[in-house]
């Protein structure tokens, strides 16, 4: 614990540096590394120090803020009517937003491969259709007394109205 009183303004420094994902584990990782301790301090440890756990507490609330910022920015990047490549070049480079866009864009991918697979589906679906209308029409060809052209006009008439009564 005397560790912590010596080293207290790097503590309180490398706290208010923190960019990106924060947890206790990952701190005290941190704080060990930077530190040269043989094992990481506990949150426990951390907190007995009344700044330091103040400095931990606002941290977490500035990064829980920026994130719901982030996502508020990210769904109202993906509600734009603009293109998504010049809406990215405006981005400042901020973890949180680029991690929602992600989301958003892997969001996007799926819906893309489900459309894909629904457009190929139905290419195969018009593909056996028009196949099956050549077939017809090349057989009718070869019957006697059969014009093509009365029986086009006749087909493209509709189909009578439904009797609804």
């Amino acid at each position: 614990m005397a560790f912590v009183t010596e080293h207290k303004e790097t503590i309180l420094s490398i706290i208010e540096g923190w960019r990106g994902k924060f947890s206790d584990e990952l701190l005290g990782k941190k704080l060990q590394l930077e530190l040269g301790l043989k094992k990481a301090p506990s949150r426990h440890t951390l907190a007995k120090h009344g700044d330091i756990k103040l400095a931990i507490d606002l941290k977490r609330k500035e990064l829980k803020d920026k994130k719901s910022q982030a996502e508020k920015d990210a769904k109202q990047l993906f509600d734009s009517d603009d293109k998504l490549s010049n809406l990215l070049c405006n981005l400042d480079n901020e973890d949180t937003t680029i991690s929602e866009l992600i989301k958003r864009a892997e969001s996007l991918e799926k819906e893309n491969e489900k459309l894909s697979s629904k457009n190929t589906r139905l290419e195969v679906q018009n593909n056996i259709l028009l196949e099956r209308f050549a077939r017809w029409q090349h057989n009718l060809q070869k019957m006697d007394g059969v014009d093509l052209n009365k029986l086009a006009s006749t087909i493209d008439e509709g189909l009578p109205a439904k009797n609804r009564r």
